[in-house]
C-alpha cells in the first residue's frame, strides 16, 4: 500500500518535476558556457602573450597557465619587477610546479642580467641580483624538486659570482689552527693539494 501511494504521488507530481529537472538542465548549460567561454578568453590571452603580445591579466581571477605567460612575457621585456609583483600578488594560489617555473624564469634573468653586470665591472650590483636568482633557484627547487635546469643553473649562477664564507682570520683565533689546503669555491677539487 505504500509504494503504491508513493506511486500515484510521483504520478501527480510529473509535471513539477520536469519544470525542476528543465531549470537544472538549464543552470547546467549556463554554466558550462561560462567555463568555456572562459577557457577560449585564456587560451586566447595566452596565445597573445606567447606570441609577444602585451596582455593586461586579472591576477586575482586569471588562471595559473596564463598568470604564467604574463610573467614570462614580462621577463621577456626586462621588467622583473612586475613579474615579480604578479609572482608575489598570485601567491599561493598558483601550484607549485607553475609557481616553480615562474621563479626559474626570473632567475634565469637575473642571472643574466647579473653576468651583463659583471662584464661591465658593477660587482656590487651584480652581487646583489645573483644571490636574488640563487635563492628564487632554490626556492624552484623546493617546489619542483626534479627540475635539473634549475639545479644546473643554481650551479652556474653560483659561478658567476662567488660566496665567500665570512672572514674568519684563523691567525687571530689560535696560531696552531690548521691550514686549510683547499679553497671554499664551489665544486668538488681534483687534484693534490
Amino acid at each position: 500500500m505504500r509504494l503504491n501511494s508513493i506511486w500515484t504521488f510521483l504520478a501527480s507530481q510529473r509535471g513539477s518535476a520536469f519544470w525542476l529537472l528543465a531549470a537544472a538542465s538549464v543552470l547546467w548549460f549556463g554554466y558550462a558556457a561560462e567555463n568555456l567561454i572562459y577557457a577560449k578568453r585564456t587560451n586566447e590571452n595566452i596565445r597573445l602573450l606567447v606570441s609577444r603580445h602585451d596582455v593586461p591579466v586579472d591576477i586575482k581571477r586569471a588562471h595559473p597557465q596564463e598568470l604564467l605567460a604574463r610573467i614570462d612575457e614580462s621577463v621577456r621585456r626586462d621588467h622583473i619587477d612586475d613579474a615579480q609583483s604578479i609572482l608575489s600578488i598570485a601567491g599561493d594560489r598558483l601550484p607549485p610546479p607553475v609557481r616553480a617555473a615562474a621563479l626559474y624564469n626570473i632567475a634565469n634573468t637575473r642571472t643574466r642580467l647579473a653576468a651583463e653586470a659583471v662584464r661591465r665591472g658593477d660587482i656590487d650590483s651584480a652581487t646583489a641580483m645573483i644571490n636574488l636568482a640563487k635563492s628564487e633557484y632554490r626556492l624552484a627547487l623546493k617546489l619542483d624538486s626534479e627540475n635539473w635546469d634549475a639545479r644546473h643553473n643554481l650551479d652556474v649562477a653560483m659561478r658567476v659570482v662567488r660566496d665567500f664564507p665570512p672572514g674568519d682570520n684563523p691567525d687571530l683565533s689560535s696560531p696552531d689552527a690548521p691550514k686549510k689546503l683547499w679553497t671554499d669555491l664551489p665544486g668538488i677539487p681534483k687534484g693534490l693539494p
